[in-house]
């Protein structure tokens, strides 16, 4: 009879130590309480990471610095790029917000492609990638090209009607490493890297009979009693601090989310763009921008920018708050679907840059002093601070704290 090799592991949602086991890497293990991947079994290795990560450092500049589409204003063609939109904005006074469509657009694609390069650097001359892969593992929510490849089709639809439009042929180049920047999202597993670069760190026995610790950062599950000289306790692996309390981490997002809330509110009242056309100038708010699109019979772009720009923030505060007083207040409700809550503010916070993205296109094709003028409004900057805040709120909420309250609750009741 065969013996199958085992090792512990504590789930990073739900705090529950799990049995996996071991010499298995094609199935995917996951967690008996909460469905969380332990270990992922479709995932690649580092050399093919390398090889995409690479194509995308090649096709990146042609995707960005070059025109993607334009427009014909009386004979003469008017091209935007990703990085003329950027430049555009900040030269006409709106600086920090450009900086933050910089951030998501320009910097962190080209970061998170050079860090799987420097990962394999590493690797080849024999160097550990500590920060290298805790640097790695915080950029991939920033790194937001799909989220622009949408804003290009509503961009199109936006000024489809003023001027005949037309789409460059470095479209190919973005809209390719837009999708193999969605590819290596899905398939990097830096959790498989750590063990990897740190063999020395062994994983636990089934037997054992301590109760292990887990590090959040490289989700290490280990036993040793490491700390430093101020009296906090480290994760051996990675370093990391282990005595953040979760009155601190909730601290944290009680401040970026009610500083996020106060953002929304000029963010909303305030016009995001102002179009002049023929002499007559027009300004938009968020609500307004899509009573416009649902003017110009485009049901389906005035859906997405809807749900990007009003239903997408304004819900995510909602979750946020709620989950937050669910936590205060220890209210016993349903944890799997405080879950399913958590996952979807994880997962649509990103998606509300599409209005700066949108206005960083519009600003490059539509330049001032043209029969058709646009600029960009006061809201735009407060807009941008709201997702930013939001997106560091809900990744400070720690789900381990909801379930130690529906724990807590079921040895009440069970008791």
């Amino acid at each position: 009879m065969k013996i199958e090799k085992a090792y512990l592991q504590r789930c990073l949602e739900c705090d529950s130590l799990v049995r996996v086991v071991k010499d298995q890497p094609n199935l995917t293990a996951c967690c008996p309480n909460c469905d969380e991947v332990l270990r992922s079994g479709n995932s690649w290795s580092l050399g093919r990471c390398t090889f995409i990560a690479a194509a995308i450092l090649i096709l990146l500049p042609f995707g960005l610095f070059y025109p993607l589409l334009h427009i014909d204003l009386l004979g003469v063609p008017i091209y935007a790029s990703v990085w003329g939109g950027v430049w555009k904005m900040a030269t006409s006074g709106f600086e920090y917000t450009a900086f933050m469509v910089l951030i998501c657009s320009v910097i962190m694609p080209f970061s998170f492609a050079l860090l799987v390069l420097t990962i394999r650097l590493q690797r080849f001359i024999g160097q550990r990638p500590r920060y290298t892969l805790i640097f790695l593992t915080k950029a991939k929510q920033w790194v937001m090209l799909d989220v622009y490849l949408v804003a290009l089709a509503v961009a199109a639809f936006k000024v489809r009607d003023y001027a005949p439009l037309s789409f460059d042929t470095y479209l190919v180049a973005f809209v390719i490493t837009a999708i193999l920047t969605t590819l290596l999202f899905i398939k990097i597993e830096p959790k498989q890297w750590w063990e990897r670069f740190y063999p020395e760190y062994h994983s636990l026995e089934p037997n054992h009979s301590c109760q292990p610790t887990l590090c959040p950062e490289c989700e290490y599950t280990f036993d040793e009693n490491i700390v430093d000289k101020k009296g906090r306790h480290r994760c051996p692996r990675c370093e990391s601090n282990l005595d953040v309390a979760d009155k601190i981490k909730l601290q944290r997002v009680w401040a970026t989310l009610i500083a996020g809330v106060i953002m929304m509110i000029p963010a909303n009242l305030l016009p995001i763009s102002a179009t002049e056309l023929a002499g007559a100038t027009s300004a938009d708010s968020l609500m307004g921008g899509v009573i416009l699109f649902l003017g110009m019979g485009s049901y389906l772009v005035a859906f997405i920018v809807f749900v990007a720009s009003i239903a997408v923030p304004f819900s995510k505060v909602a979750v946020i708050l709620y989950l937050l007083l669910a936590i205060h207040y220890r209210w016993k409700h349903p944890i799997h679907w405080q879950m399913k809550l958590l996952h979807y503010v994880h997962f649509v916070g990103r998606w509300s840059m599409l209005d700066l993205f949108v206005l960083a296109l519009m600003m490059s094709l539509v330049e001032r002093g043209q029969i058709i003028s646009f600029s960009v409004g006061e809201a735009a900057f407060y807009f941008g601070a709201a997702v930013f805040l939001t997106m560091i709120s809900s990744s400070n909420l720690d789900a381990r704290m909801l379930w130690r309250i529906h724990r807590d609750h079921n040895q009440t009741t069970s008791g």
